[in-house]
């Protein structure tokens, strides 16, 4: 029993450390990418997710084939039907961006031939470390065939922040400032896979995504800049001479959906231990919020406003540990 329990821990200790490494080489590969925001955010976006997906895939491979190469279960007496559940930790890459459009008449409108305010955009990206929970079933059919589905919940702490350049009245520079702070997110999935050995699955998952996003757009004139314009009605205002420091601003703090997909391999070291590797893309949508104009006191029209629209994605590589009951 003795010589057993160190076999097992052993297994424990090898597959940890290699996955560590793992994660450790694709985080130093992926954090020399230069933070860049604006334009050159947007024009370089493609190429990170790129670059983030095949590192990522690399990573697991490495992963899976640890996993694959660790001590086996007793032979022939592993059955993965039953319920689990376990801790997961890993890494994460969330990407996205925030549009603003014009929203109303005046800042539809055209000043000096230009418009009031034009559309700009800005890049958002952000990675960093999560950890959480899961629980699940599953159900062993045909021989090596999996079925299963599992619930999953993880805290995170992925902020980030960018500007970018723009134009208010037709002639005058002003920036734009987008924040984006993902707290914690879940997923709710199935899982179909076979058994590559008696006690190592390999298996593809996917379903619902959820998670809390809060985000902030504003833009702003240079410092001892004032300026202000109304028409049809609307009407901003903004600099030292008017009080607000900002021509407009907005928030939004909201319970995101949308939905996730990935691979993954899992590894029984005992009948009720196991150890799974995963990499997953989550797609919590869109949002649209207003950011809206700011305006003197007592000022005889409705604020101006825009029209945000944001996106939010996420690739992360976790690691879990399970006890199946």
């Amino acid at each position: 029993m003795r010589t057993q329990h160190g076999t097992h821990f052993r297994a424990v200790a090898q597959i940890a450390v290699s996955v560590a490494r793992s994660a450790e080489i694709l985080a130093r590969h992926l954090l020399r990418w230069p933070r860049v925001s604006g334009a050159a955010a947007r024009a370089s976006s493609r190429r990170d997710a790129a670059m983030t997906g095949r590192g990522m895939k690399k990573a697991l491979a490495a992963a899976l084939l640890v996993l694959g190469g660790c001590v086996s279960a007793q032979a022939g007496d592993t059955n993965w039907t039953g319920f689990h559940v376990g801790l997961n930790g890993g890494y994460g890459w969330a990407r996205g961006g925030v549009t603003a459009l014009p929203g109303d008449p005046l800042t539809q409108s055209l000043s000096f031939g230009q418009p009031v305010v034009p559309p700009v955009s800005a890049s958002l990206n952000a990675d960093g470390g999560l950890g959480g929970g899961q629980i699940g079933y599953d159900w062993q059919f045909a021989g090596r065939g999996v079925v299963g589905v599992e619930a999953d919940i993880a805290a995170a702490s992925l902020k980030s922040s960018a500007s970018a350049p723009t134009m208010l009245f037709g002639m005058q520079p002003a920036t734009f400032d987008v924040s984006r702070n993902i707290d914690w997110f879940g997923t709710v999935r199935g899982r179909v896979g076979f058994l590559a050995t008696p006690d190592l699955l390999i298996f593809a998952t996917g379903g619902f995504a959820y998670g809390r996003v809060s985000e902030s757009a504003s833009v702003s004139l240079p410092p001892g800049v004032s300026n202000s314009i109304g028409n049809f009605g609307y009407a901003f205002a903004c600099g030292p001479f008017y009080g607000p420091s900002s021509c407009f601003a907005g928030s939004s703090s909201r319970i995101a959906t949308g939905w996730t997909a990935g691979i993954g391999g899992e590894k029984r070291f005992t009948q009720n231990l196991s150890l799974k590797v995963e990499y997953l893309h989550v797609d919590l949508g869109s949002s649209n919020y207003p950011v809206v104009g700011s305006l003197y006191a007592g000022a005889p029209f409705t604020p101006s406003f825009l029209n945000a629209r944001s996106t939010t994605t996420i690739d992360l590589v976790r690691a879990g540990l399970n006890y199946n009951f």
